[in-house]
């Protein structure tokens, strides 16, 4: 319970506006791609989308290859949180330039390991465009 009024904290501390439907599209994507997860998870895969966003040149609403569901209501806000911290640089970069990341111990696709967490490994598949 604690990491969520951190979050919340953290979030509200944001001196920028952020675009609504950034916030509310990565906070669907990591809803469906992070239960489970550590909050410490749900960040690396906020980061990898991001990350992912910028090598498609996308916006967060528009990137390929991830899936996106509806929080539930009582979650929504724990979600948006670490959407708007994550798209407002409010954590550390954890797993440096990975754009993409699945289960088990190695990439599905080739790429290079940036970071293991709980169950995911992350990697790079696209290198992030500077």
């Amino acid at each position: 319970m604690r990491s969520v009024y951190f979050l919340l904290a953290v979030a509200a501390l944001s001196a920028y506006k952020a675009n609504a439907d950034e916030v509310k599209c990565l906070s669907r994507v990591i809803y469906a791609e992070s239960r489970g997860e550590s909050v410490l998870g749900a960040v690396a895969n906020a980061q990898a989308v991001i990350n992912r966003a910028v090598n498609q040149e996308r916006s967060i609403c528009d990137v390929k290859g991830v899936h996106r569901k509806q929080p539930d209501k009582s979650l929504a806000t724990y979600y948006m949180a670490i959407a708007r911290a994550a798209l407002f640089d409010r954590f550390p970069q954890i797993i440096k330039k990975a754009d993409s990341w699945n289960t088990g111990t190695k990439p599905k696709h080739g790429g290079n390991v940036e970071r293991v967490i709980g169950n995911h490994v992350y990697y790079v598949l696209r290198p992030v465009k500077e």
